[in-house]
């Protein structure tokens, strides 16, 4: 068994599935996935709220921003707290939940003398996925440390490298070419479009994810409010067969989703897209 993410389809939306065993049998591992004194050592957050369908659900990360920063990880960005509903409450079977935008299921199975964890988070829009994935992996390998769970990665692991990883494997689809020389990327994210359009507006901000020599290209930015964040579209007018041009952008996109997401620079290598846009323009 793996212990990395896969990209699925549940109900026509894009979703990460994780399986993990443990020894532990299911009221153990229940637990450590329900309870608030467990879940905030594992967790990107404190899960505050009642077990109860239907109870609002409040995400403190405060704590865990801190930690990360210390340790020079990324971390989200400054911004309110994520919200969400108890959607499913099943001990010692299933915790389903609303987590901004997302739905987050997991569901435990008895598995010979332990429990099998499959973990699920139905996402907003496919290009969160490599971003998503990276981060719950890290998550699961501390729930499998608390468990002391053979297989988890140790603590030391490099978060960046993570996300390269999953970056590589679940990275967002490429650009849509018109045929005329344009494409045009879609992205989404859980920041407002405010902070969208002045990421993608300003010189300097466009500096600070990468983007700051190419300012002068032929680009339109196309900025749209959603429930829970903001779904924009970047369209360059000039690609035309540049497969090396249209692998940059879709690079620079990466960038900006995670500028966006923590306010830091994650370089991305460009190199990894372009035989495929040499195949797509």
């Amino acid at each position: 068994m793996t212990t990395d993410g896969t990209l699925v389809t549940i109900d026509g939306r894009p979703a990460l599935r994780f399986e993990r065993r443990f020894r532990q049998p299911a009221e153990r591992v229940w637990r450590a996935v329900s309870a608030p004194e467990e879940m905030g050592s594992w967790f990107p957050s404190e899960v505050i709220g009642d077990r109860v369908v239907g109870a609002e659900l409040v995400f403190d990360d405060e704590a865990q921003r801190a930690a990360a920063r210390a340790e020079g990880e990324p971390a989200r960005a400054e911004g309110p707290l994520f919200r969400g509903r108890v959607v499913v409450y099943d001990p010692p079977k299933v915790f389903s939940f609303t987590w901004g935008g997302e739905l987050l299921r997991l569901e435990l199975v008895p598995d010979r003398d332990g429990t099998l964890l499959v973990f699920t988070q139905l996402l907003s829009h496919q290009s969160v996925a490599a971003r998503n994935g990276s981060g719950w992996h890290a998550c699961l390998d501390a729930l499998g440390r608390l468990l002391d769970a053979p297989g988890a990665e140790a603590g030391e692991v490099d978060g960046l490298a993570l996300y390269q990883r999953y970056v590589e494997r679940l990275g967002p689809e490429l650009g849509r070419a018109d045929g005329r020389g344009a494409v045009t990327w879609e992205r989404s994210t859980h920041v407002d479009p405010d902070r969208v359009r002045t990421a993608t507006s300003d010189p300097a901000e466009m500096a600070a994810w990468g983007a700051g020599d190419m300012t002068t290209d032929r680009l339109r930015w196309d900025v749209e409010a959603t429930e829970h964040g903001s779904l924009f579209r970047l369209t360059h007018d000039a690609v035309g067969d540049d497969a090396e041009l249209a692998a940059t952008w879709h690079a620079l996109l990466l960038q900006l989703d995670m500028y966006l997401a923590a306010g830091v620079l994650v370089p991305v290598d460009p190199k990894l897209w372009v035989d495929a846009y040499r195949a797509a323009l």
